[in-house]
C-alpha cells in the first residue's frame, strides 16, 4: 500500500519526510515551504498540497491538510502521509487565546485540547485524553527560548462549530487557564497520533482574545496574526 499513490495526498513513499508541518491553508502550507532549502512541490489535489525540502540539513515536508480547516481531511492527510514514511506531525495553525496576558500575535504551544470535535471519536473512545508528544512539546519549548520568542503553553478546546458560543465553557475554560479555543484540529491530530504510534505536537498564533481590555480592530488582528505566523512557521 505504502507504494501506491495515496488517494487523497497524491504522494508515494519517499515523497515525503519522517517529519511533517500539517497547516490548514494551502497558502500558509506555501509560505512554510519558503523557509525550506529546495524545497520541491510534491502535490497538489484536493486542496492537499505537499512540499518537501531541508531545514538546518534536516529533511522537512510540509501538507496543507485538505479543505483548510476541519478534522476529517485532517485525518485523512495524517493516514495517508504515515502509510508514506512519516512519524512526527506538527500542526501549525491559528487559535483565539482564552487565557489573560496573552496578546494577539503571541504563539501557543499546545500540548494537549478538549475534545469537542467528531472525527477523534472514530479512533480513540472519549475518554481517550488529546495529548501531544511529549519530547515534540519539550523540543518546540526549547526553540522558542532558543529563538527569543515569547510563547505559551497549555491546552486548547478544539471544536467543529467555529460561530458557535458557549459562555459557561469559555468561563470554566478561563477558571482552568486554558490558552486557546477557535482552534479545530487538535485534538484530532493528537488521538489520531496516538491511534497510529506516531508522535505529534501543535503551534499556533493567536488571531484573537476577547478577554482584552481593548480590542483591536479586525485589520489590526490580521497584522498581529501574520506577525505570530512567522514565529510559528
Amino acid at each position: 500500500m505504502a507504494e501506491s499513490v495515496q488517494k487523497h495526498i497524491r504522494c508515494r513513499r519517499g515523497d515525503v519526510a519522517e517529519y511533517v508541518l500539517i497547516p490548514g491553508d494551502p497558502q500558509r502550507a506555501e509560505r512554510i515551504a519558503q523557509r525550506l532549502t529546495d524545497a520541491r512541490l510534491i502535490s497538489v489535489n484536493r486542496e492537499y498540497t505537499v512540499f518537501t525540502g531541508t531545514y538546518e540539513g534536516v529533511p522537512v515536508s510540509v501538507c496543507s491538510t485538505g479543505t483548510g480547516m476541519g478534522c476529517p481531511s485532517t485525518a485523512i492527510a495524517m493516514e495517508e502521509l504515515t502509510r508514506v514514511g512519516a512519524s512526527t506531525f506538527i500542526r501549525v495553525g491559528s487559535c483565539g487565546a482564552r487565557r489573560d496576558g496573552i496578546e494577539i500575535g503571541e504563539p501557543v504551544i499546545v500540548n494537549a485540547a478538549v475534545r469537542a470535535g467528531g472525527t477523534a471519536s472514530a479512533y480513540l473512545p472519549d475518554i481517550f485524553p488529546a495529548v501531544a508528544s511529549l519530547d515534540v512539546v519539550n523540543a518546540m519549548q526549547q526553540a522558542a527560548r532558543e529563538l527569543g520568542i515569547k510563547s505559551h503553553i497549555g491546552m486548547s478546546l478544539s471544536r467543529d462549530a467555529f460561530y458557535r458560543q458557549n459562555q459557561a465553557l469559555n468561563d470554566t475554560l478561563r477558571d482552568v487557564k486554558a490558552v486557546a479555543v477557535s482552534e479545530m484540529e487538535c485534538d484530532t491530530v493528537f488521538v489520531v497520533g496516538n491511534a497510529l504510534n506516531v508522535r505529534t505536537g501543535a503551534v499556533v498564533g493567536t488571531d484573537s482574545n476577547i478577554y482584552l481590555a481593548k480590542q483591536p480592530t479586525q485589520e489590526e488582528k490580521e497584522a498581529l496574526y501574520m506577525l505570530s505566523e512567522k514565529s510559528t512557521i
